[in-house]
């Protein structure tokens, strides 16, 4: 114990009074001009190092365009008016000082592409003014710490929703009028120790000098993808895959035509929530242009059914076209793997009684198969062909509905196919970018 108090004796401790900083700070600001800027010579430049430490990205409106973040500016600068008279004072065993931001000279900041207000200066009450500080050294090393919330303008970019990417500029500059203010950074990015992670944003960043001896602070926002791509993406896809499906309800049902509605009015839906939550840009999002091509094709897949149904009910005595005709015995033959012989154009019009139907028409089909296979060297052979000729120009409006029906299958499901995978392939290959 003894030897401690010893040691306490021998060593000197320094000790700062408040006396003497009070002292310090009323013979700083005697004759002190803030409205002056901070040097001998007026002429020369001020240079302030501007860094931005972001807290968190409080919310990107896409719609809008506009960029809600909190952050913290540290401002450093040399007063030479502050080092000059510290040095021929008598206060030379203070190191450090702090004076009120309204009794000293700062630089005018702003935000030049804010939404709202411009500087970075933001006090939210008097006490908040009255307590804000500037730290000085003995050499006349200034810096300060302003914490705010800002409101910047973006340019928006949601060609790739909902994988887009937007790059938001913050461009820091000053306003002087007697002297040049520079501004400059330390930073290759903008600080993310103390951030936030943002729940709907990825966030990175860049810093450079711009041309105007300004400072640029770049964020970028990458969207997080996996809400918007399982609740707008997933359910569109299954909406044109269940489309393409609606060949396989039987006509007769009577149910094909009010399901494929159902489902154009469904994508019709799907399109309205999409452009909601999109702006009113010239600029198109591929998402926005699958889900308008999907209207279009479940549009003209109504057409279609509408116009495969006036077929299959037709009941007027109008002939059916040879054009018809060759393609209902083409699908026949690839069908039913039977050689049909080329077909002789006639005008003379048959009677509905005349005709037979579809069916009738495909068991007699089976049945000259089967005989055709039994006997090969049966010398009936082309009486049998002749007769199934004549059953195939027997073809009615109805088995016209059932050709049409089955070509509008075949190309709906080609082109749900192909839609869906170039969608695919472009949305994954973006997401992987």
């Amino acid at each position: 114990m003894k030897a401690l108090l010893l040691l306490l004796i021998i060593i000197p401790v320094d000790a700062v009074l408040y006396s003497d900083v009070r002292r310090l700070n009323e013979y700083l600001l005697a004759n002190y001009s803030r409205r002056l800027h901070p040097r001998i010579n007026l002429n020369e430049p001020v240079t302030v190092n501007v860094d931005l430490l972001l807290n968190s990205v409080i919310d990107f409106d896409v719609l809008t365009g506009i960029l809600t973040f909190a952050g913290t500016f540290l401002l450093k600068w040399d007063d030479e008016q502050i080092a000059m008279k510290w040095k021929n004072s008598e206060f030379n065993d203070i190191t450090m000082t702090q004076l009120n931001v309204h009794e000293v000279w700062v630089p005018k900041i702003y935000i030049r592409n804010m939404a709202e207000q411009t500087s970075i200066f933001q006090f939210s009450s008097s006490f908040d003014s009255e307590s804000a500080f500037v730290s000085f050294s003995q050499n006349g090393t200034a810096r300060t710490m302003l914490q705010t919330v800002l409101r910047t303008s973006c340019t928006t970019d949601i060609t790739y929703y909902p994988f887009d990417k937007h790059s938001c500029d913050l461009s820091v500059i000053t306003f002087s009028f007697y002297s040049t203010v520079i501004l400059s950074t330390s930073l290759t990015t903008v600080s993310n120790i103390f951030t936030i992670e943002n729940s709907e944003w990825n966030i990175s960043s860049s810093v450079y000098n711009g041309p105007i001896f300004n400072v640029i602070y770049v964020l970028n926002l990458t969207r997080k993808p996996y809400f918007l791509v399982l609740n707008l993406v997933c359910p569109s896809i299954i909406i044109c895959t269940v489309n393409s499906l609606s060949f396989l309800i039987p006509v007769a049902s009577g149910e094909r035509l009010s399901f494929c509605v159902s489902l154009l009015l469904t994508y019709i839906v799907f399109l309205t929530t999409v452009l909601d939550k999109l702006p009113s840009t010239d600029t198109v999002s591929l998402f926005n242009l699958f889900v308008f091509v999907q209207v279009i094709y479940s549009s003209l897949t109504v057409l279609g059914i509408i116009k495969t149904l006036e077929y299959y009910y037709y009941e007027g005595n109008k002939v059916v076209p040879v054009a018809y005709k060759n393609i209902v015995r083409f699908l026949l033959r690839c069908r039913y793997k039977v050689k049909i012989s080329p077909k002789t154009t006639t005008t003379s019009k048959t009677s509905k009684e005349d005709r037979s139907s579809f069916s009738a028409c495909k068991n007699n089909v089976d049945d000259k198969i089967n005989h055709t296979k039994g006997d090969l060297k049966d010398n009936d052979n082309k009486d049998d062909t002749a007769e199934l000729h004549n059953n195939y120009d027997n073809i009615a409006w109805r088995d016209v509905a059932r050709a049409l029906d089955r070509i509008i299958n075949i190309i709906a499901t080609i082109v749900a196919v192909l839609n869906i995978v170039v969608f695919l392939i472009t949305m994954i290959g973006l997401h992987k970018a």
